[in-house]
């Protein structure tokens, strides 16, 4: 993957992990990660004082969101500053708005939930006055099926709290590591073996998904689980978020095996794989959305159709089974483009 030794990640107290301020990825002076000193992956640092007639939009979500390579055993293709979902949506804009400065932030983070971006919101995102926030999320929790999972309690990337509530030696040698993995390159790769084999471990303890017999199965249970995680996350986040008079857009992002089979790519077809829940509960998952979105009044976009365009047949537009590729996340710009503009006009109007 010829991974950066530093460490991408670090731990924060409302948020559980956090990007560290600074990190770079890449390969002879050409990086396909920056983050900056906000912790965005963005190339330009982002002043929190809004300078005056900017209009100021940050993309929430995970990984597909926050754009990053893919890995074994999907063929490796790093995704470059400028082929992100926010690059060409920015980019769109500002041509189209040139007497305004036009931000399209990137505050995703690989991995997060929907419940993570209400910390971000409260105790970060707010101070620096934003116009609009895009919420790019589904592959991580939006298709659960296990009502007795908690969040804030069985979130996978957790392992930190029993090694702060009840320190042991084993806690000090992985102290020692994580210290050590700042220099070498052998306690880096042992580092970062022990954080995902922990995070398997807890997946293991409480996951997300659970076994189920039948169809209607799944769906009752998946019609629990959604109303005390993921739909109660977004309910809190545009009720914070219209309090504050800061527009929303919801979006569903798009997965490799919803897209229909005779317009995927060579490489798509390739490495695509069944996935049975996900195929089941995706009309429920969209309806839900659907039906809270219509609650708040705020835009909602399903990218699955989007994704399905006859236009686009035969174009490669993932690198595993969510990620995507550049013309992927150019489409995906595209189809934001109008519900963009429509915040823009209003931000404009009330200029």
């Amino acid at each position: 993957m010829e991974k950066s030794t530093k460490q991408k990640f670090r731990f924060n107290s409302y948020r559980v992990y956090e990007h560290q301020p600074g990190f770079r990825e890449g390969k002879d002076g050409k990086d396909w990660i920056v983050i900056n000193s906000n912790g965005f992956r963005r190339t330009k640092d982002v002043s929190k004082i809004k300078p005056k007639n900017t209009f100021r939009a940050f993309l929430l979500g995970g990984s597909t969101a926050h754009g990053i390579s893919s890995a074994p055993p999907y063929p490796i293709r790093h995704i470059y500053p400028d082929e992100t979902i926010d690059a060409y949506l920015e980019k769109m804009l500002s041509l189209k708005y040139p007497d305004y400065n036009i931000e399209v932030i990137n505050a995703a983070v690989t991995g997060y939930q929907v419940f993570l971006h209400t910390q971000y919101i409260l105790t970060e995102l707010l101070d620096y006055d934003p116009d609009l926030v895009i919420f790019f999320d589904g592959a991580n929790d939006h298709y659960t099926n296990n009502p007795e999972f908690d969040c804030y309690r069985d979130f996978c990337y957790q392992f930190w709290k029993p090694r702060l509530q009840n320190p042991s030696i084993g806690g000090l040698f992985d102290y020692f590591i994580m210290h050590l993995s700042k220099h070498s390159g052998l306690a880096h790769s042992y580092f970062a073996w022990k954080l995902q084999k922990d995070a398997a471990k807890n997946c293991r303890q409480k996951d997300l998904h659970i076994g189920y017999k039948d169809n209607n199965q799944l769906i009752s249970q998946h019609r629990l689980a959604a109303e005390r995680q993921f739909l109660r996350s977004i309910d809190i986040n545009l009720l914070i978020l219209k309090n504050y008079n800061i527009n929303a857009i919801i979006c569903l992002q798009p997965m490799l095996v919803l897209r229909n089979k005779d317009l995927l790519s060579q490489e798509e077809t390739d490495f695509l794989h069944r996935d049975d829940r996900v195929q089941i509960l995706y009309p429920i998952v969209r309806d839900e959305l659907m039906s809270l979105t219509n609650k708040h009044q705020v835009p909602f976009i399903d990218m699955i159709p989007v994704f399905n365009s006859e236009s686009y047949k035969k174009k490669q537009l993932f690198i595993d089974y969510c990620h995507l590729s550049p013309e992927g996340s150019k489409l995906t710009a595209e189809a934001l483009f109008p519900k963009v503009e429509e915040s823009i006009k209003k931000y404009i109007l009330n200029q």
